[in-house]
């Protein structure tokens, strides 16, 4: 009797389980809905922070309350729901889709909450870090070592495997790392895992600052000039100052103070005289100017600036910081080529970086070559890392020299396979007689394909940054000017102040223009105005009337409807005569850029970035444009899909014009340079003649 009530016992505690697990599944349809709406509303974030990161794990206990909780919370949404599809009211069911949308918006904005609440602990977090490292290495002086992490595991934000398993690393001090890898595969979790100090022994007395993608800024901050921020973010000049005020009051007070701290030898006077305090506003504006900010927006609030302006303050106030370890992620994504020579020539000539460590994530192969003394790669199919000395096209030759190694060595193990199964099949064919030989070959076959098998997630890994080529359709040849700029100038009103005048521009089929200036030159305005988009203050903006203009711009891949697949998107865009045939040209035409048969029907949510920029490009390719117009294109891709991209638009059949900051994919596509600048534009002789005249222009902030 006692086995069968503990047996009874036992299959209760496993039902109440099994009913606690269906709750919470049942709540997951919720919840994908709200990430949804979220998505459909927003930029898609890549994680949701550090707090979300690290998440408790929930015991059995808790996961029972949570379950009836959200149970309860559910069958009320019901309840409501029903009441209201009783009411009979023509009304109310007008309006159902309304408050559903509502709803969406509302789980949009929760999460968005949530995302900026995460980043602002981060931050605090981060300057309570720094603060306590400043004055620990005051007091016991600096710590000079290498930073390692050994055998650490790295969650997924958004669920399922852990994105690194027994990962370690090791920094050096004067050490530069591009943190390279898919998109989606976790750099920037690792860089704010980094950050947070989940990972890795960082001394206390180390000094982090990160930069992130998207910046999140305080009410206090967002009142603060570009310049004030800078100068605020050297955090030992802050704290000396700090420290000599409350001195100098304490004494005019005529409080016993400690004379030989304030003034004696190593004192906060002296200290402060040494970190050259007095100058810390002259160098400050200097450093937003190499960074390309104007006069008056230094003097802007940080309330009245772009989110593009302001992830540049933050740039400028990690480098005016100086800090001990600088994590960097994307941070060229916002600057124009001119600002990023200057940050390439700040991080490898400066002397300050030369004595601390630097992990950067960047899109902008040139940039990581220049800048970067080693690569850590990260691979999401072997969910590793990866650490190689040298720049990023060293590890890339060592790359490619191992992908081949192995798929020799992989051809050969198969061959041999062949050959002992033949042999082990048909033995006497060959004048063999021996049956436990026969049996011996096919024990070898085995064991190597065994080994083969083995090997699979090294293949995997190996195999990850292969990218399929892309093909964009063109319309066709026309001869002639496609679209002429005759004296064009714009300006906000024809009275007021011109961005530009004169410009003068012809875009033909064999064009591959490419368009360079300081953001806020008007590179965009002189793209739109060629769309038509906008009309000219003075001159004229002649298009050839059979000419299709197609556009591509940095935000292509939000554009697409995630709730979709890609299929569903090019058909809700492209009904055409609703037949079978007009959905197999569909297919087709995903397949030629690139998406898959398999991806094809899977919701756009759920695809890479890389995937969702085919899927938008192949949206603009299907309506066979004459004209190829790309605006800061890669700013969301990872390096292989922008070596895919510029293989495409150079065999692109049609004329290209082109706005963008990264040199390598500038210097694949452009044949014709032209400048915005001065409220001028003007033809450059090439894009080397352009970056030269750009560095002749650049120095280095002490």
């Amino acid at each position: 009797m006692g086995k069968e009530g503990s047996k009874r016992s036992a299959r209760k505690a496993k039902s109440e389980e099994i009913a606690m697990l269906k709750e919470l599944d049942a709540e997951a349809g919720d919840d994908a809905t709200a990430r949804a709406a979220a998505k459909l509303s927003a930029k898609p974030v890549i994680d949701n922070g550090a707090t979300e990161l690290f998440e408790k794990k929930l015991s059995k206990e808790e996961k029972k309350e949570l379950a009836a909780k959200k149970k309860a919370e559910r069958e009320a949404r019901k309840a409501a729901a029903a009441g209201e599809a009783g009411s009979g009211d023509a009304e109310a069911c007008a309006q159902a889709v309304p408050t559903t949308a509502r709803a969406g918006k509302r789980a949009a904005e929760t999460l968005a909450d949530k995302v900026k609440r995460e980043q602002a602990l981060l931050d605090e977090e981060l300057e309570a870090a720094r603060i306590g490292a400043v004055r620990i290495r005051n007091a016991e002086g600096a710590f000079l070592g290498q930073l390692e992490a050994r055998e650490f595991s790295m969650p997924n934000p958004g669920g399922g495997p852990d994105l690194l398993d027994k990962a370690s690393y090791t920094l050096q001090r004067g050490g530069s790392y591009a943190l390279v890898g898919r998109n989606g595969c976790g750099k920037s979790t690792l860089l704010k895992a980094m950050a947070s100090r989940r990972v890795g022994a960082i001394h206390p007395a180390v000094t982090v600052h990160y930069v992130s993608q998207e910046v999140e800024l305080t009410d206090r901050t967002l009142s603060m000039t570009p310049l004030d921020l800078v100068v605020h973010a050297d955090l030992e000049r802050r704290l000396l100052i700090e420290e000599r005020d409350a001195l100098i009051a304490a004494e005019a007070k005529g409080e016993p103070i400690d004379g030989e701290r304030l003034q004696g030898p190593g004192g906060v006077l002296e200290q402060l005289q040494l970190l050259d305090a007095e100058t810390a506003h002259t160098r400050a504006d200097q450093l937003l100017a190499n960074l390309g900010f104007s006069d008056e927006l230094r003097q802007r609030p940080l309330s009245a600036l772009s989110g593009g302006w302001r992830v540049r303050t933050m740039l400028a106030a990690a480098l005016f910081g100086k800090p001990d370890m600088l994590l960097l992620d994307e941070p060229t994504n916002h600057l124009s080529i001119g600002a990023v020579l200057w940050l390439m020539r700040e991080l490898t000539t400066s002397p300050a970086w030369s004595e601390r460590i630097v992990v950067v994530v960047s899109h902008d192969r040139v940039f990581l070559d220049a800048v970067a003394t080693d690569v850590l790669h990260l691979s999401a199919a072997a969910r590793r890392l990866t650490q190689s000395h040298g720049n990023y096209a060293t590890w890339a030759k060592r790359r490619e020299q191992q992908q081949k190694t192995f798929e020799r060595a992989t051809a050969l193990r198969a061959e041999q396979v062949a050959k002992l199964k033949t042999y082990a099949n048909h033995g006497f064919k060959y004048g063999g007689s021996d049956v436990s030989r026969q049996k011996m070959k096919e024990r070898q076959a085995e064991k190597l394909e065994a080994a083969q098998a083995e090997l699979e997630d090294e293949a995997a890994a190996l195999q990850e940054d292969h990218e399929l080529p892309l093909s964009l359709q063109a319309g066709g040849e026309i001869s002639g000017p496609l679209v002429q700029l005759r004296g064009v100038a714009f300006g906000y009103s024809a009275a007021g102040e011109q961005l530009f005048s004169g410009a003068e521009l012809g875009v033909d089929a064999t064009s591959r223009i490419v368009l360079l200036g300081e953001n806020g030159n008007g590179k965009t305005t002189l793209v739109k105005l060629l769309l038509g988009d906008l009309a000219p203050t003075a001159g004229e903006v002649v298009r050839n009337g059979g000419a299709r203009i197609g556009l591509v711009n940095q935000h292509h891949a939000d554009q697409i409807d995630l709730t979709l697949t890609p299929l569903q998107f090019l058909m809700d865009r492209f009904p055409g005569d609703g037949s079978y045939a007009h959905e197999q040209a569909l297919r087709s035409h995903l397949a030629t850029c690139g998406v898959l048969e398999k991806q094809q029907a899977v919701p756009s949510s759920a695809l890479s970035g890389g995937q969702r920029s085919r899927v938008a490009l192949a949206a603009v390719s299907y309506a066979a444009p004459h004209v190829l117009v790309l605006d800061e294109p890669t700013n969301n891709l990872d390096l292989e899909s922008i070596a895919a991209l510029a293989d495409c638009v150079t065999a692109f059949k049609g004329g290209v014009v082109l706005v963008s900051h990264d040199q390598y994919f500038v210097s694949r596509v452009a044949n014709e340079v032209w400048v915005v600048e001065g409220g001028q534009v003007k033809r450059a002789a090439s894009f080397d003649a352009f970056r030269k005249q750009q560095l002749t222009k650049l120095q280095p902030v002490d």
